[in-house]
């Protein structure tokens, strides 16, 4: 039966930018033009696929290698295998069904070049690395799921990723999940992308030593539940909630937009959902933006010593916001991790010790 899935990575840029007419119009134009650039439109690919090539992997004695575009079903295990993905600039369709792909030393999947790639999930997958990871075409692959392109993950199986010493999934262009559940665990990024990352849809068990879900350019969450525990939940340079049922359990920030793309403004927006935030002691927020926060809509509960903390301005405009079992009408800004006694405000930051902005000491930047 042929699937014709067209999914748009991003389906709702005027939620994105709604509510903001209380934030500087300066930060408004940078911010939201330079937003609706950076997240690039990834649908989904069609395909037949009962023509998919079928590659039983318990049969194969070499590492698989897909040069050209089509639909591929793979099924089987094996404990030393890598399938990699070389096809230029055709398009690939990966079907894991009931797969379990080991290995000791590299990644179990490497996409080293294809138009874009779409990974679909039925049954129950198995990925694993054994914990080190080895050198391909003069770099490092340092995660079970490795993409050189954009990537899609849909279907309605179930992926469990193990990887002790790296990340789960690495996509150096923009990624979009529609949908899946997934168990991760990882030592350092659970999901990270370098341009953006968009979740339509999925369950998430996500442990990770670091962050959970990380890009440099726009997170956007449209659907989905998510069980994080990580040292950070939701980290991009602008993240932006729409709706999704999230709990987070964070030793370092629950969520932050941190300056990791030069081109974009950071900043945070909830507009609905369900964020239930619950922090480590020490220098920790439960929601941290080197730039604005705004919340127009949704249920945000926070627990911890530092509800927010911003280096520019917040705009409170609808919604439910929790802090420590208290709900409050306006967005606390809790400096380096205190305890409330700053005050709380929705215009410009204060000035901490020494006259600098919310008490940060002069060079403190984002965290890496």
């Amino acid at each position: 039966m042929k699937n014709k899935r067209l999914l748009a990575a991003l389906l709702t840029l005027p939620f994105i930018f709604a509510g903001c007419s209380k934030i500087a119009s300066n930060t408004q134009e940078t911010s939201a033009s330079k937003a609706t650039t950076a997240v690039q439109t990834v649908s989904e690919i069609e395909y037949d696929s009962q023509s998919a090539e079928k590659i039983d992997l318990s049969k194969q004695n070499d590492p698989v290698e897909i040069t050209s575009g089509g639909a591929y079903l793979l099924t089987g295990s094996t404990t030393d295998g890598m399938i990699t993905v070389d096809a230029g600039e055709d398009e690939v369709v990966l079907i894991l069904k009931d797969a379990e792909i080991g290995n000791p030393d590299s990644s179990p999947i490497y996409i080293k070049s294809a138009g874009k790639v779409e990974i679909s999930l039925e049954g129950t997958i198995t990925l694993t690395n054994g914990g080190s990871f080895g050198i391909i075409d003069g770099e490092e692959l340092d995660s079970v799921v490795y993409c050189k392109t954009d990537l899609i993950l849909t279907g309605e199986g179930t992926l469990q990723i193990v990887s002790p010493s790296g990340h789960a999934i690495v996509c150096k262009d923009n990624l979009v999940i529609s949908g899946g559940t997934y168990n991760i665990e990882a030592g350092e990024d659970g999901i990270n992308t370098n341009d953006s990352l968009t979740v339509t849809g999925g369950t998430f068990n996500v442990t990770s030593g670091d962050d959970a879900f990380h890009t440099d350019g726009v997170l956007t969450v449209d659907s989905g539940t998510f069980t994080i525990t990580a040292a950070e939940g939701l980290e991009g340079t602008i993240v932006v909630i729409n709706n999704g049922e999230i709990t987070i359990n964070a030793s370092d920030d629950g969520i932050n937009a941190a300056h990791k793309d030069e081109s974009l403004s950071p900043y945070i927006e909830i507009n609905g959902g369900t964020v239930d935030i619950t922090m480590g002691q020490g220098d920790t927020d439960g929601i941290d933006s080197n730039g604005d926060i705004i919340i127009n809509g949704g249920t945000i509960s926070i627990n911890g010593q530092s509800s927010c903390d911003y280096d520019g301005t917040a705009s409170f405009n609808g919604g439910t916001l929790i802090v420590n079992g208290q709900q409050t009408d306006t967005i606390p800004n809790q400096m380096m991790g205190g305890n409330g006694k700053m005050g709380e405000m929705t215009g410009e930051p204060p000035q901490g010790q020494g006259g600098m902005p919310n008490g940060r000491p002069e060079g403190k930047g984002p965290r890496g």
